[in-house]
């Protein structure tokens, strides 16, 4: 589960991103991604976003952006992780591939 948040806010919009072993992956939008020494790359194919940040077994955090001004923080967990408490959803002006809706 993905949950991200575009600009300097604390709430978070998620979605499901399914990570294939191929290094892609589809949900939210489709993508590629990689993984090397607990840093994770995500990059959607229909979006200028790129998230690049930390994974500690089944959570992982970091930052994102469009480079172009839009930036934000995320949060990611695998499907069945307890103990996470999520946010209040945000209002919602793009998406997670940072397409304005």
């Amino acid at each position: 589960m993905l949950h991200y948040s575009w600009g300097a806010t604390s709430s978070y919009v998620q979605t499901t991103l399914t990570l294939k072993s191929d290094g892609t992956f589809s949900g939210a939008g489709n993508g590629k991604w990689r993984i090397r020494d607990g840093t994770l790359l995500l990059s959607f194919d229909g979006g200028p976003a790129k998230y690049g940040g930390t994974i500690d077994g089944s959570v992982g955090s970091g930052a994102m952006s469009t480079f172009a001004g839009l930036n934000g923080t995320w949060y990611l967990t695998r499907q069945g992780t307890t103990g996470v408490v999520a946010e209040a959803a945000a209002s919602r002006t793009h998406d997670a591939a940072g397409n304005v809706l």
